[in-house]
């Protein structure tokens, strides 16, 4: 687009000497007067007289902005970057995150402990963006969750990656790090409590091959298989028993029930499953007391006998998966058939999903991808919990890991038949680290090139010292006026990239200078002195140059529109860059052309530069010897050079210049050069519009990183060639009841900066009431059975749940039960007694998973507000897992799959009819989703969209711009229109 300008506002490029009028204008170039400007353009004039003063003076004025702007950045540090502003604060899917973020820390803020109940604390642990307090409580030695190692295996050869010889290559590098000397000071231990200090077993499909039956009293995994293949009648491979219609809810109910036997057990209970008729953790592991349990579980139940048939059969299998693996590896085709209709079958699906890719199947029994993790725990020996000098509990892991096993992982990438890749969080910073740095080189590279690249186009180191000192100013110059002069507050780290932006705008300019600089040496009548030379040179250049950054400028100011606040900051500050870019190179860059001229153009490096056949050689030598003081004036400048030449003598053309003048211009005036070319593009256009016809919207979720990263190639692969699975972290979903969305009037994230925030609006038609705690249960429960339709497609399964019920985090939960505690009052409650009991409730206490005793209050996602009506719950949060894989790429058309369903599904629960009739006290309940790296996945669904709006809003808006600005510049109409076509 700048290039078509450029042309047009007559740039030299393409100007032959032989071209030019007598009074030296260039025929066919310029419009109107084409006379030599006048000699009396004040500032220009200045210039001459006083380079060195002005130069000084515009450099000061540099100065004075660049101290300007280090102290707003020191000031502000890195929080100068905003980058939690990105959306589009006119979206309902970013005012309901911004609602349910908001009543969350109200939640919070209300359940603090009194001031008397603990003494304040400065520590504060800041991760993905927030901030908490440190956690004062002591746990157990590595009983909480530390770092991980999360592997990925990718067959090289062929689609089955569970060969034998392959199973065996993964084992080797598994066993690298569990075998280690040392593992067992900083694995994840399984034991909250900390009484059991064994280790976790890791998530591994090796744990499927490698099973240890050790007192189960079955032989192994193909005994298993052919048991279950038995009970459909025939021995043929073919698992019927496994494809019941009722089976999956058979088997949750008899699991439930086994279960609640084997925790009684554990605790004490009496039993007959016991020689002493008492149940111990020691008696339990005694061989036959799991299967004597069992059998217990499924005496008293009215389910199918088939059902408890593949309960029993399987019982063997299931059961084993839980203890350490064993050496010896099972029979790979038939355990592979069997996790087949495992997979199949919901209750057993999570055992074994997260192992197997998305054509994994029992028609398809094979998977090319595998995946497994292992996780680490916290605090260490000697430290009371994860937050306890935290920095210096990661230093030591990750010395001891990396020490250990970065080298051997990264040797295992390329060797062997399996290709394996991993993403080690204690390895992470240094990875992110050594990709920033990669990142400025990359910037240092690029500021070089140009820095070549001028130094080439000019012909002198000084000139392009000069042009790459004025591009690297107008950041912090732009700086200045963006964010302390124009009061924009909001800056996004995406503004980082105007660097590449200015330097290809600043050399461009820099260029056109320096063309009209070398053009007028070429015209003796406008060298007359160096004041008319430059008034001449200073009238194009900065006419043409002035045309193209307004353009730009403009066309940066147009992103104004974009609703993000970050593409709004990057074109603003964008245009502020060529704003000041300009300044310079109409003002300082100048002021250093005339030094270069008067100083330093034509001065030799070395006396014998001269030397040649024909030439005085001690003259010639003396004379230079005096020209090699640059502070001397010892020397004959271009300008006097051009005078003293006289119009007979032609200067020596460049090579681009002679190429573009003569064959080029020839062959375009010729009767078939022009029609030609035209005629040539106009076919370039058939396959490119063909190529066109075929874009497509984005098919995946854009890449944070090289697409051949490790990092981005598991990220990448987890998200595209895996199936939701219970075993994987999924991304919450938020339920709330009490709030509407965020009321984002007046908000001006750029004028405010990214703290600026929306008020939170309560929903006025809320109410805790019987029929509201009632409905919320209702849902609560939905989830937990998963029976309604649909759910089993967007919902995530508990793992942890004896039953493989819906991952739900109920409130509601914890209430009920203290409604119904002996003496209680009853589920649910009156609005009256909520006033009474609430309180209560939220300051009880509980037991969390390492056996201490907390606030009920620190635990749950209500909000209770003792001053208003007297004590009311102003807002309820229910949270369920989605099937989004967390720390995994997802492409647009995943997230609004997902979004879909999820939104249908609460419209389905605020409706007042169908499967749970909503009362008009609890109709208004939305849903969010968290997210990672791009934010709320909801929220950047709808980023995404905007993105690809904005490129096709932009290139309509760009590409009209260029055609009335080229219009204007020209006042030629059909230029304009070849322009416009062109640019298109």
């Amino acid at each position: 687009f700048r290039s078509v300008q450029v042309k047009s506002g007559r740039s030299p490029d393409l100007v032959d000497p032989d071209m030019t009028a007598d009074n030296g204008a260039v025929r066919g170039v310029v419009v109107g007067d084409a006379r030599a400007p006048p000699r009396g353009n004040r500032f220009v004039n200045c210039l001459v007289a006083c380079p060195c003063l002005c130069a000084t003076l515009i450099m000061a004025v540099c100065l004075v902005t660049i101290i300007g702007s280090s102290r707003v950045v020191a000031s502000e540090g890195a929080n100068i970057f905003g980058s939690g502003a990105n959306n589009d604060l006119g979206d309902m899917r970013t005012r309901e995150w911004e609602a349910y973020s908001q009543a969350k820390d109200w939640v919070k803020v209300l359940g603090q402990a009194d001031e008397s109940d603990d003494k304040e604390s400065d520590c504060v642990v800041a991760t993905w963006g927030s901030e908490r307090p440190c956690d004062s409580k002591v746990y157990p030695n590595l009983t909480q969750y530390g770092d991980m190692v999360m592997t990925l295996f990718i067959s090289k050869d062929g689609d089955n990656l569970f060969t034998e010889s392959q199973i065996k290559q993964l084992k080797k590098v598994e066993d690298k790090i569990l075998e280690h000397k040392d593992f067992e000071d900083y694995c994840l231990r399984w034991d909250k409590t900390g009484m059991d200090t064994s280790c976790d077993q890791p998530l591994s499909p090796l744990g499927l091959f490698y099973v240890d039956y050790t007192g189960s009293g079955s032989s192994g995994t193909a005994e298993v298989f052919d048991n279950v293949d038995a009970l459909d009648g025939s021995t043929d491979g073919v698992l019927g028993a496994l494809e019941a219609a009722s089976l999956n809810a058979d088997l949750a109910q008899i699991h439930g029930t086994y279960t609640r036997q084997m925790m009684g057990f554990m605790a004490g209970a009496a039993s007959s499953c016991s020689a002493n008729g008492m149940g111990s953790p020691t008696a339990f592991y005694v061989p036959g007391t799991q299967s004597c349990l069992m059998e217990n579980s499924m005496g008293s139940l009215t389910v199918p006998q088939t059902s408890k048939d593949v309960y029993r059969a399987m019982f063997p299998f299931v059961a084993a998966l839980r203890n350490p693996r064993g050496a010896d590896l099972q029979n790979v085709e038939k355990t592979l058939k069997l996790a087949a209709y495992m997979k199949s079958v919901g209750f057993y699906a999570p055992y074994v999903d997260y192992f197997f890719d998305k054509d994994f199947s029992i028609a398809n029994p094979v998977s090319k991808h595998s995946r497994g993790s292992i996780r680490f725990g916290l605090p260490l020996p000697g430290y009371k919990n994860s937050d306890d000098r935290r920095d210096e509990q990661r230093d030591k892991f990750s010395k001891w890991f990396r020490d250990e096993f970065n080298d051997y992982l990264q040797e295992t990438q390329k060797s062997g038949d399996v290709e394996v890749l991993f993403f080690a969080t204690p390895l992470i910073r240094e990875e992110f680290l050594s990709i920033i740095l990669g990142d400025l080189m990359k910037v240092m590279i690029s500021l070089a090139l140009v820095f070549v690249w001028i130094w080439l186009q000019t012909g002198s180191v000084v000139i392009a010292i000069a042009g790459i000192t004025e591009i690297l100013l107008s950041i912090p110059l732009a700086f200045f006026f963006y964010y302390i002069v124009f009061g924009f507050k909001y800056f996004d780290g995406l503004n980082a990239m105007t660097v590449f932006i200015v330097a290809a705008i600043g050399a461009d300019d820099i260029f056109v200078f320096m063309d009209q600089y070398k053009l007028s040496s070429y015209n003796p009548e406008v060298c007359v002195d160096l004041k008319t030379r430059m008034n001449w040179v200073y009238s194009r250049a900065s006419w043409a140059m002035f045309i193209t950054s307004a353009t730009t400028c403009a066309a940066f100011i147009c992103t104004a529109v974009s609703p993000l606040p970050q593409i709004q900051s990057f074109g603003i500050f964008s245009a502020f860059v060529i704003a000041a870019d300009y300044l310079l190179v109409i003002t300082w860059f100048p002021a250093i052309v005339v030094l270069y001229h008067n100083y330093l153009e034509g001065r030799p490096c070395c006396p014998c530069c001269c030397c040649g056949p024909g030439v005085d050689q001690a003259c010639a030598v003396q004379c230079r010897v005096q020209e090699l003081w640059p502070c001397t004036r010892e020397m004959q400048t271009s300008t006097e050079k051009v005078q003293q030449r006289g119009t007979e003598e032609k200067p020596l053309k460049r090579a681009m210049e002679r190429a573009l003048s003569g064959p080029f211009a020839r062959f375009l005036g010729s009767k078939l050069g022009a029609p030609g070319t035209i005629l040539g593009f106009l076919v370039l256009l058939i396959p490119a519009g063909i190529l066109a016809s075929q874009i497509q919207p984005l098919s995946r979720s854009e890449e944070a990183l090289p697409s051949d990263h490790p990092f981005q190639r598991i990220w990448t692969v987890s998200g595209e060639e895996f199936p939701s699975s219970a075993q994987t972290t999924s991304t919450p979903v938020h339920l709330v009841w009490g709030v509407e969305p965020i009321n984002n009037d007046g908000i001006d994230v750029l004028r405010q900066g990214a703290g600026a925030k929306g008020s939170l609006v309560w929903d006025s038609s809320f109410e805790f009431d019987e029929a509201a705690q009632q409905h919320i249960w209702d849902v609560c429960e939905e989830v937990r059975k998963m029976e309604a339709p649909k759910l089993k497609d967007f919902l995530s399964r508990d793992q942890d749940s004896p039953e493989k019920y819906g991952d739900v985090d109920c409130p509601l939960d914890q209430w009920k039960a203290w409604l119904e505690r002996a003496g209680g009052p009853g589920f649910p409650a009156s609005l009256a007694e909520v006033q009474t009991e609430m309180p209560a409730f939220l300051n009880s206490t509980t037991k969390n998973a390492y056996g201490q005793e907390v606030k009920v209050k620190d635990t749950i996602a209500l909000g209770f507000d003792p001053k208003h009506k007297g004590g009311s719950v102003r807002v309820v949060m229910v949270q369920v897992k989605s099937q989004l894989q967390s720390r995994a790429s997802h492409s647009g058309t995943a997230l609004r799959t997902s979004y879909d369903l999820f939104q249908e599904w609460v419209d389905e629960i605020n409706s007042d009819v169908g499967r749970l009739p909503a009362p008009a006290t609890a109709a208004k309940a939305f849903q969010v989703c968290e997210g990672d790296f791009n934010g709320p996945n909801w929220v950047w669904m709808h980023t995404q969209g905007l993105f690809q709006e904005s490129a096709i809003t932009g290139a309509c808006v760009g590409t009209a711009l260029a055609f009335v600005v080229i219009l204007l510049a020209t006042q030629q109409i059909i230029i304009a229109f070849a322009a416009f076509f062109t640019i298109s």
